[in-house]
């Protein structure tokens, strides 16, 4: 649909189509998992299907299992796992721009727009206390999250935010901090350029290895992963008491399918292509020469409300730097990046952040498909479609799924599961005709 109010590019309905077999790789895929070619023992019968193998499909699988030990689960990935969006992603875990505040509460009132800001904040935590409880090697670093802001409008109306959700939400509006002064600017590693952060707890880690490393635990509870095979198609008939899921390799009769597929999603799914777009990120890790010491922070490079750079920095002294806006294209074709986006990230950003060095190498160049929504949430829930009564998805994380797939995945275990919802979801995540009917429709194809 890409008329979505993040991002820029042009406007259509998109088939994402299959993953290609000839995408860009990306630095989180240098080191291969063990089980990154997984093909389990094949069964012909599960309770639950989910398509996909990323963040939200271990996260979910998670759930299950700690709920319900004895679930028959099996996880089918188009190519080698976790080789979608959250192995292609800058590593962040930070709640999206403070600014963000005002058109949630004009949306959906103050209660849903707290939940929301909350919720994407909670998934630091709880992304912290996975790595620690399943004892991941994932490079975690707790660190703060700058949003360092180059306009001064911008800024203004991010601070305005942090103030009034001090007002109104003292718990929320206590998790930011304000910085205006030289010296803490300087002190946090931003330019000269920059104008005033606003802070807040964020981590970094390598979400390839915490994904792959958190499938691995659960293979060991009985999860059973296909990697290299695509899903086809999907039969579901009201009068079964199950769908059968097509495959490249065979075919499975599953109570439930999740679709966790999220820039893929309105391939399987054609009545969601008018609700979600397919976007293409752009990524590069770059090497300054020599290494500098690693700061204790990562940056949104803001330059206006919706366009901005990411980028936190690695171990080694290496940088992921991603460009979060303009450039880029509805495709869910990861074989290709964009050269705007690049040739940007190449030249641009040194000026805008000081690696303390001009010699600056870029080591890898990659491009990874996110999922836009019209109305700024993801899609979570069973599909509100005739022919779809076995089927769930959880998709469309904007572009910063690490703040907002994990968590979905659990609302999802809930409702599939038909338990009660904890009080700190908000529920305008959930995908409904109503919500489907209040958002606009474009006609045309790309």
């Amino acid at each position: 649909m890409s008329n979505s109010p993040d991002g820029i590019y042009e406007k259509g309905i998109v088939d994402p189509g299959l993953p290609v077999l000839n995408s860009t790789k990306p630095f989180w895929l240098s080191e291969p998992s063990k089980i990154s070619k997984l093909q389990s023992p094949w069964t012909d019968e599960a309770d639950f299907v989910i398509i996909g193998s990323g963040m939200s499909a271990a996260s979910l699988a998670r759930s299950l299992y700690a709920k319900r030990p004895g679930l028959s689960v099996v996880l089918v990935e188009a190519r080698d796992l976790c080789s979608g969006a959250t192995g292609r992603n800058g590593g962040h875990c930070k709640a999206q721009s403070p600014g963000d505040w005002h058109a949630r509460r004009s949306k959906y009132g103050v209660d849903e727009a707290v939940k929301i800001m909350e919720f994407e904040h909670r998934h630091v935590r709880e992304t912290i206390a996975a790595v620690a409880e399943h004892r991941i090697e994932c490079d975690l670093h707790v660190l703060e999250g700058l949003d360092a802001y180059y306009d001064p409008k911008v800024f203004q109306h991010a601070v305005s935010a942090v103030m009034e959700m001090r007002t109104v939400a003292p718990q929320l509006g206590a998790l930011y901090t304000i910085y205006t002064s030289r010296k803490d600017l300087d002190k946090r590693n931003c330019s000269k350029q920059v104008l005033g952060a606003i802070g807040m707890r964020a981590a970094s880690l390598w979400p390839y290895k915490f994904v792959t490393g958190l499938l691995a635990k659960l293979v060991e509870q009985g999860l059973r992963i296909q990697t290299n095979t695509a899903v086809t198609s999907i039969t579901d008939r009201d009068i079964d008491p199950f769908a059968t899921v097509n495959t490249t390799r065979g075919v499975i009769k599953a109570k439930a399918v999740v679709h966790a597929t999220n820039g893929w999603v309105g391939h399987l799914i054609p009545e969601l292509r008018p609700y979600v777009s397919p976007v293409r990120a752009n990524v590069q890790r770059r090497l300054p020469s020599p290494i500098q010491p690693r700061t204790n922070n990562s940056w949104w490079l803001r330059y206006g409300e919706k366009d901005y750079d990411y980028m936190m920095q690695r171990p080694d002294g290496s940088f992921i730097i991603g460009r979060s806006n303009t450039g880029r294209r509805a495709t869910a074709d990861d074989s290709q990046v964009d050269f705007l986006p690049h040739t940007h990230l190449r030249g641009a950003t040194p000026l805008v952040h000081d690696f303390g060095t001009k010699d600056i190498e870029t080591t890898h160049a990659w491009s990874g498909p996110v999922a836009f929504s019209h109305d700024g949430n993801q899609f979570v829930g069973k599909l509100p479609f005739p022919g779809r009564s076995h089927q769930w998805v959880s998709a469309a994380f904007q572009g910063i799924g690490m703040v907002r797939a994990f968590l979905s995945a659990q609302l999802l275990a809930h409702l599939i599961l038909d338990e009660r919802i904890p009080d700190y979801y908000p529920l305008s995540l959930l995908i409904t005709e109503e919500r489907l009917s209040t958002l606009p429709q474009p006609t045309s194809k790309l």
